[in-house]
């Protein structure tokens, strides 16, 4: 299988010009035989706040990726901001009216939707928008995808609830120069901890006065880097065999010495 890597510079709420960025990346792709293409969080406007802007046109920014899936024949995975559907909130009044989700489409059709279960509360993100509830996962062709984005990749609890059937973990972000080191490192730790492959799609560029370096990336369930790193706007393509993933776990039976018992105990400590 054939993965893409979509490193975009992405044009600060700038959803028309993204998409222009976008198609030429899926066209890019499909010369080279690309069979998932994975773009960065929030794909076509940053990762903004002003959600009344960005979300204006969020069924706009779904209906490209389906269309552009269909017409390419290439599943993509994007990430948009949404409003939080109105009987939603009428059950949970509580709640932010807006979610960072990341979406899975295929052939003109969603397969699979995430709402971010983190929001990241350091940039505000929590003062708007409302974490998910659900880990979620799709088969997809001779394996199984589960996605997460960007600030989830902290919290290695939910990785290892989503790699007892995902065999490719998919982290789209805007993950900031500034925390560049942690990003490299966590992702390489998802993948040696949960022997699944792990792509990464961070974005480059400038959004909202915050700098971006890519290093998108590709690592084999034993934690190998399957493709270089770049800090430039740019397509990067790794293959992948499934099957290394069942053999990883069979020759090496990490999962079958998990203690869930007692890691689900409240308390771990005794005075």
């Amino acid at each position: 299988m054939r993965i893409g890597l979509a490193q975009m510079d992405i044009l600060w709420e700038n959803v028309q010009k993204n998409m222009e960025k976008a198609e030429n990346f899926i066209e890019k792709a499909k010369e080279h035989e690309v069979e998932l293409l994975i773009f960065p969080e929030m794909s076509l406007t940053g990762f903004s706040m002003n959600v009344e802007k960005t979300t204006a046109d969020w069924q706009e920014q779904v209906r490209f990726f389906r269309e552009k899936s269909r017409d390419s024949g290439i599943t993509l995975v994007f990430g948009y901001p949404v409003p939080v559907k109105e009987e939603e909130l009428q059950r949970h009044p509580q709640w932010k009216r807006y979610q960072n989700r990341l979406a899975v489409a295929e052939n003109g059709e969603i397969r699979m939707s995430y709402a971010k279960i983190h929001p990241f509360t350091f940039g505000q993100e929590g003062d708007y928008f409302q974490g998910g509830e659900e880990i979620v996962c799709m088969n997809w062709k001779d394996t199984v995808l589960g996605g997460f984005i960007c600030y989830d990749l902290r919290f290695p609890e939910i990785f290892q609830i989503s790699s007892a059937q995902s065999e490719v973990l998919v982290i789209i972000a805007n993950w900031p120069t500034a925390r560049i080191d942690d990003w490299d490192c966590l992702l390489k730790a998802r993948a040696i901890e949960n022997q699944a492959f792990v792509a990464g799609v961070n974005r480059v560029g400038e959004g909202g006065g915050i700098a971006y370096n890519g290093h998108s990336v590709l690592y084999s369930p034993r934690g190998r880097r399957l493709t270089h790193f770049s800090e430039e706007e740019s397509l990067l393509i790794g293959d992948i065999d499934p099957l290394q993933v069942q053999k990883c776990r069979e020759v090496f039976p990490l999962k079958k010495d998990r203690r869930d018992d007692i890691y689900r105990k409240e308390s771990l400590f005794t005075v």
